[in-house]
């Protein structure tokens, strides 16, 4: 009888824990939801726009504007939303969730290697989701919303390589970045090329501000790691950019977004805190 409870009492914390992780992940993301045709996807793209302390009426044209990228995911993005709140309580912003479908193509940039990328699904498409951004999603976002000129992106895993690429492809247009986990050894640490090449040729008089942050352990931290140590040598050498980095205690990659978006928040509040 003893052992027939117990079986009993196993099914159903199965299946009750099976139907929360199943919720956790129908969770409807916060604010206004928006579909747009995209010229530079042939296809219809969502985005989540959340207002952080604005007021329906506020006017203003120096509004923060953060972007995160992978939020066809609504519990990571409605985390950075909540994050954001519990920081930064009386600065307005404006936070705009983009969602990436087909991640393995859009978040990865057009690759040097052909051979190294074939474990990817139809990838070195990130061009793609850069003109859509700048051409297509901000000028909307800037309409709708009165937002400034500062622009934060953030990104985990290939979307914090997607948000670097985006930086150093138009440091004009992002001046920061989040980055947790970024890939940085995709097609053959191509982004650590960029890197050395972007730190030798800028010259402009704008500071640029990034966070990356990194676990430890885990089998696909331990392969990124490498990467990301080149390219905090790389960044730390250059006074234009203003670079803070954690080795976060987290030994899971798909956990490292969590604590990287609160210490990634703080680690920037310079560039927020600025008007």
């Amino acid at each position: 009888m003893k052992k027939v409870l117990l079986i009993l009492l196993f099914c159903i914390f199965h299946s009750w824990n099976g139907k929360a992780q199943a919720d956790f992940y129908s969770l409807q993301p916060l604010g206004d939801r928006y579909i747009y045709d995209s010229e530079y996807f042939d296809d219809s793209r969502e985005l989540q726009v959340y207002r952080s302390g604005v007021d329906a009426t506020l006017k203003s044209d120096s509004l923060l504007t953060i972007y995160v990228f992978d939020a066809q995911y609504p519990p990571t993005f409605n985390l950075f939303c909540s994050t954001f709140e519990l920081i930064y309580p009386g600065i307005p912003c404006i936070i705009v969730g983009i969602s990436n479908p087909n991640r393995q193509s859009e978040l990865t940039p057009p690759y040097t290697d052909a051979e190294s990328v074939k474990g990817y699904d139809d990838p070195g498409k990130a061009d793609s989701l850069l003109l859509s951004l700048e051409k297509e999603i901000i000028p909307f976002i800037k309409s709708r919303y009165n937002t400034g000129s500062r622009n934060i992106l953030v990104g985990h895993s290939l979307g914090g390589t997607f948000v670097t690429y985006a930086l150093l492809s138009n440091p004009d247009l992002f001046q920061c970045i989040l980055s947790v986990s970024p890939n940085y050894m995709y097609s053959r640490k191509m982004m650590i090329d960029k890197l050395s090449e972007f730190i030798k040729e800028y010259k402009e008089d704008n500071q640029l501000y990034m966070y990356l942050a990194n676990g430890k352990k885990d089998k696909i931290e331990e392969s990124f790691k490498p990467a990301t140590e080149e390219a905090i040598k790389i960044l730390s050498a250059c006074p234009k950019i203003v670079l803070n980095y954690d080795s976060l205690n987290i030994e899971k990659h798909s956990h490292t977004i969590f604590e990287g978006y609160y210490r990634g928040l703080l680690g920037l509040k310079n560039y927020v805190n600025k008007e």
